[in-house]
């Protein structure tokens, strides 16, 4: 017996059948956090710098912003697996949830002192924050 042929198939609803090029609205939420997202890492990044020129003094401020783009990822990623629920893209809505995840390691690394294990993650971060809002201009599916 198939997932089909069960009795309670009917009850399940199905996956929405999309033309090719074509799918749900993207949510502007998705769109916003993972720009927000980006724009707080850049400016983490600047204070890094200077961090690691020696101002220590801007350890709070780079941290507020660490903790404020993890939010905004967080809220992004939730977003995305909603839009994937109505037949959005599962790598976007992938891209997203693993965003948030690797910033709570970056947190952790940097909450630990591994300076240069933060440094190196911090940079893979951005690339991939600047990747998430860039993959929803995309067209394929």
């Amino acid at each position: 017996m198939t997932a089909s042929d069960s009795p309670h198939a009917s009850d399940r609803p199905s996956a929405p059948h999309l033309a090719p090029g074509s799918g749900p609205t993207i949510p502007p939420v998705l769109t916003w956090a993972s720009w927000v997202a980006v724009v707080l890492v850049l400016g983490q990044l600047v204070l890094g710098i200077l961090m690691l020129n020696g101002s220590w003094n801007l350890i709070e401020a780079h941290a507020g912003l660490g903790y404020a783009a993890t939010l905004a990822a967080v809220l992004a990623a939730i977003s995305a697996v909603v839009w994937r629920r109505r037949g959005g893209r599962s790598g976007v809505m992938a891209h997203a949830i693993s965003m948030p995840i690797l910033m709570i390691i970056q947190i952790g690394l940097g909450e630990s002192g591994i300076k240069w294990g933060h440094v190196v993650l911090g940079v893979i971060i951005l690339i991939g924050l600047i990747g998430l809002p860039m993959s929803l201009r995309s067209r394929r599916h």
